[in-house]
């Protein structure tokens, strides 16, 4: 079961076929008067292209010196991309990205797959295909371009290893163990800090799902093998909320229980869902829905993650223009 047309997903496929900046400081960790770090996240250019069939994109233009986004660059304390981009920008295109991060402050995350679906004999016995899998080597690739172009990346955010892994039940599911699913993580993990010792490993799974009933301690209960399996905490997680779901009931009690694990906690904040979609109707949706989550101050989460994954908005910019993504971190920024 999927929850979203997420970006990583297609960016897993194709990478199995192919085959400090530290997090941010006091600066950076302080931009917003309230105790959210506000987290960006848009569609980059090949998967644009290769997804939607779109040739045009501002993307790129973000990370211009003179990118009218300034207002937005001052709230937005992390900035996460994925593998696509990694592997199809050039060389200096991915400098200048990581460079002008560096400048203005951002830290650098990235969402991706950190499960192979490989046994202990080293046999693909499932996961091609699916969402959260990636071949067995692809931390270490792109760990190893990000640093080549001058990169430091201060955060991991894996794409929904309990669910895909555990639950998912489609064409070459795995259904493994907690545990199963830890092991074939670990070996990725160490991968990454071999290049990056300080980076910060978080997760990303849905909420707002009536099944399986015990959803909820399920989680609970990952956090604590994660930990035990992989000799380390997870430093996050991310709820990617299921809108139309039980999400009233299932939020408070996930974020209950990832504080009381000592881990941060944050929400994907995006639109979607409606009969006829357009910019201005995707980011409406989004701002509705950190407006109504947020009304409640104990929902107010540790990171706020304004992300797109979809055709919409097309565009990134400019920050005053209604209906683009870095218009919509300024009306989270006003809300607050």
């Amino acid at each position: 079961m999927r929850f979203r047309r997420r970006v990583s997903c297609f960016i897993a496929f194709a990478l199995t076929l192919c085959l400090a900046m530290a997090p941010a400081g006091v600066a950076a960790q302080n931009r917003l008067d309230s105790s959210s770090e506000v987290w960006l996240s848009g569609v980059p250019p090949f998967v644009r292209q290769q997804t939607f069939q779109e040739s045009d994109s501002d993307y790129m233009d973000l990370f211009k010196p003179d990118a009218p986004w300034s207002k937005s660059a001052q709230t937005v304390s992390v900035f996460m991309i994925n593998g696509a981009l990694v592997m199809h920008q050039s060389d200096e295109e991915l400098k200048a990205v990581f460079s002008d991060l560096k400048r203005r402050n951002i830290a650098l995350a990235i969402e991706m797959g950190l499960l192979s679906g490989k046994d202990s004999a080293g046999q693909q016995v499932c996961g091609v295909g699916v969402e959260g899998f990636a071949a067995p080597d692809n931390a270490k690739v792109v760990a190893n371009r990000i640093q080549r172009a001058g990169g430091v990346l201060a955060y991991v955010a894996m794409d929904e290893p309990l669910w895909c892994a555990h639950h998912f039940s489609g064409k070459n599911a795995c259904g493994w163990t907690m545990e199963d699913v830890a092991r074939d993580i670990a070996p990725r993990v160490a991968a990454l800090r071999e290049k990056f010792s300080a980076v910060q490993i978080g997760d990303i799974e849905p909420v707002g799902t009536a099944q399986p009933p015990d959803w909820v301690e399920e989680i609970s209960q990952w956090t604590q093998v994660y930990r035990k399996v992989v000799g380390e905490p997870l430093s996050f997680f991310h709820a990617d909320v299921a809108w139309n779901g039980p999400r009233q009931q299932q939020l408070p009690a996930v974020k209950s229980r990832i504080i009381a694990a000592g881990l941060k906690f944050g929400i994907i904040y995006d639109g979607g869902g409606a009969k006829e979609e357009s910019d201005a109707v995707w980011t409406r949706e989004a701002e509705q829905r950190f407006r109504m989550v947020e009304s409640n101050p104990s929902m107010i989460p540790d990171h706020a993650i304004i992300q797109s994954w979809a055709r919409w908005p097309k565009k990134m910019l400019p920050e005053d223009q209604p209906g683009t993504l870095t218009n919509l971190v300024l009306k989270y920024s006003n809300a607050r």
